[in-house]
């Protein structure tokens, strides 16, 4: 992922982060104000002991001890109350923050093109969902409120100890200053460290998906040394960055206490001194609470820290979230303004209110080129049509580009140069939902979800009837297979089908195909992973699913593109020869030598 420099500033990061929490001000400003006055009620409580000492202790005026003892308790305990009552709150903001970020997140998922998965590991993208967030929900439940009620610390004792002498805080304030630039410095590398932890940890989450979907892959190939010596590299990696970023968060602590401690070693000898020349006149009691701060001083400077790493922790995880959410998405190219209606039972393109063109299927390709990269062209020149009815068949080796013409229709991809249009419409001018809608699509990579068989099929039209269903799996030739399984429509499917075999997966997706009714019908190699016996079946059924309908097939086998109206066969990206089947044949060039074997297809 490119790196957005806009997110290198922290404070725009965190400004981001805050954002999330519109709609919630008032409480998150009540939060503040409570964080503010537990605050205040230690250092107001710790100052109030100056005048207690002096005028109750030192006076012996026990009413006036009882009193301001008692007042002072007060505070305390409404300090602690003041706390106890933002925590509960800042927890529920937290997750109400936390809960609309995975709605932007997979909003997001879903808006993006198919190319950026085509570069992405899933568990690379599940770490924006897992590792990013969970930092975020850390920073968000505790560490936020606690950065600001450090900072209110610090500022307060400061304050407090100016109150009560001013030389005695300069000295203290020089020991705070140096805390201050340790702090400043060391957090930029902690920042930076812990961007790279969130970031190998990421690409390890990546390497284990991976490894965990070619399991059988692995042990097929005996491949086990080679994946475990990939993962010991990139563990490697996300140790290294870890330890980097915690080795220098563990050095604020030691070094905070340490300067903390020769601060109030050295207030207190200098303090002394002032005592013994009247410098201090309240002596004792002025110099006991200077004391005090100069030994809390530490404490909020630890909490500060502590809070300070996970906070920076989570602007890393919130720099990839909203690098991610910045990416552009699929809908930003969709300019079109046409869309698809239904009048009377049938659908039509609207262009305006008053012109409507009936939904039929024809595709046309007029000199396209394309490239996944601009300087290197996969498909050159390609021209072809199909109307109405029609069966197109594109052969050729693999690589040749049969399924990148396929993904140009649906805009998968946005071609370089040339038009592609739908109905005498250029797909440009065609919103993406109604284009998509418009066309039914049959993959060799079949995906199932983890829910029954009836789902599965009637996931392009939910509200499809269970009589719907039932004519769709007869249409796709699945229905034989199901009646046979004991839950029927209703049997569970899980981990992508895995309790089916590959031809009951693929004749499934074929019934998925069959429920909704687009007049352009895809088949992308969609009799791949079925037997010969099974594809017999297909092939009767497929006729009915194809009936009135524009197919276009990227053939696996070329006994099953024979009555195609017109096969294509590319090589390089480029149609090399085109006809039915019996005119190629007659030509005897690459179809013929692929149908007779001289010339294999993989």
């Amino acid at each position: 992922m490119e790196k957005n420099k806009r997110y290198k500033n922290s404070f725009q990061t965190l400004w981001r982060l805050l954002g999330y929490f519109k709609g919630h001000r008032i409480l998150f400003f009540f939060v503040i104000i409570l964080v503010i006055y537990t605050s205040f009620a230690q250092i107001y409580g710790t100052f109030m002991l100056k005048d207690i000492i002096a005028n109750g202790i030192q006076a012996k005026d026990y009413n006036y001890l009882i009193i301001n003892t008692s007042y002072m308790a007060l505070v305390y305990l409404f300090g602690c109350l003041a706390n106890l009552t933002y925590t509960q709150i800042m927890i529920r903001l937290s997750q109400r923050v936390i809960f609309k970020i995975r709605e932007d997140l997979i909003k997001k998922v879903l808006a993006l093109p198919v190319s950026y998965f085509d570069s992405r590991q899933a568990g690379e993208i599940m770490s924006y969902f897992t590792n990013d967030v969970d930092s975020t929900i850390n920073a968000l439940n505790q560490s936020l409120a606690n950065i600001i009620f450090s900072l209110c610390n610090i500022i307060g004792t400061l304050l407090g100890m100016y109150l009560i002498n001013l030389y005695l805080a300069l000295i203290a304030t020089a020991i705070v200053a140096t805390i201050v630039i340790f702090i400043v410095v060391n957090s930029k590398k902690c920042r930076k460290y812990y961007r790279k932890q969130q970031e190998s940890l990421s690409i390890l989450n990546g390497c284990i998906e991976e490894d965990l979907r070619g399991i059988k892959v692995n042990k097929a190939f005996e491949h086990e040394e080679d994946s475990y010596k990939t993962f010991l590299k990139k563990n490697a990696d996300w140790r290294d960055s870890s330890t980097s970023a915690f080795f220098h968060t563990m050095l604020n602590t030691p070094f905070i206490v340490s300067l903390s401690y020769l601060n109030f070693a050295i207030c207190s000898i200098v303090g002394i001194l002032f005592i013994s020349n009247g410098l201090l006149k309240e002596g004792i009691a002025a110099l006991s609470p200077f004391l005090i701060y100069v030994r809390q001083s530490a404490q909020p400077f630890n909490f500060f820290t502590v809070h300070f790493n996970t906070i920076l922790n989570a602007l890393a995880g919130s720099e990839r979230i909203f690098e991610f959410l910045d990416l552009p998405e699929e809908k930003e190219k969709d300019k079109g303004y046409i869309k698809l209606v239904k009048i009377n039972d049938s659908y039509y393109w609207e262009k305006s209110q008053t012109e409507h063109l009936p939904l039929e299927g024809n595709i046309v390709f007029d000199h396209v080129k394309f490239g996944y990269e601009k300087d290197k062209i996969v498909l050159d020149d390609i021209s072809f049509y199909a109307k109405q009815g029609q069966k197109i068949a594109f052969v050729g080796s693999t690589g040749a580009g049969k399924t990148t013409i396929i993904s140009l229709i649906t805009r998968f991809y946005d071609i370089n140069e040339g038009t592609i249009t739908y109905d005498g419409i250029n797909i440009f001018d065609i919103k993406l939902e109604s284009l998509r809608r418009a066309t039914s699509m049959v993959t060799q990579d079949t995906h199932l979800f983890n829910d029954t068989i009836l789902n599965n099929i009637k996931y392009p039209r939910m509200h499809s009837t269970i009589d719907e269903v039932k004519e769709a799996a007869r249409i796709g030739g699945a229905d034989h297979f199901i009646s046979k399984l004991k839950d029927n429509y209703e049997t569970l499917l899980y981990d992508d089908g895995i309790n089916l075999s590959e031809g009951e997966r693929q004749l499934l997706s074929l019934a998925r195909a069959a429920i909704s009714h687009p007049p352009l019908l895809i088949l992308d190699e969609a009799t791949s992973n079925i037997d010969t016996r099974t594809e017999k079946i297909v092939e009767k059924s497929m006729d009915k699913l194809m009936e009135n309908r524009t197919v276009l097939v990227i053939a696996h086998r070329l006994s099953t593109v024979r009555d195609a109206n017109a096969i294509l066969v590319l090589d390089h990206g480029k149609i090399i020869e085109r006809g039915n089947h019996e005119q190629l044949l007659k030509m005897k060039g690459r179809y013929y030598s692929l149908y007779n074997g001289s010339i294999e297809l993989e």
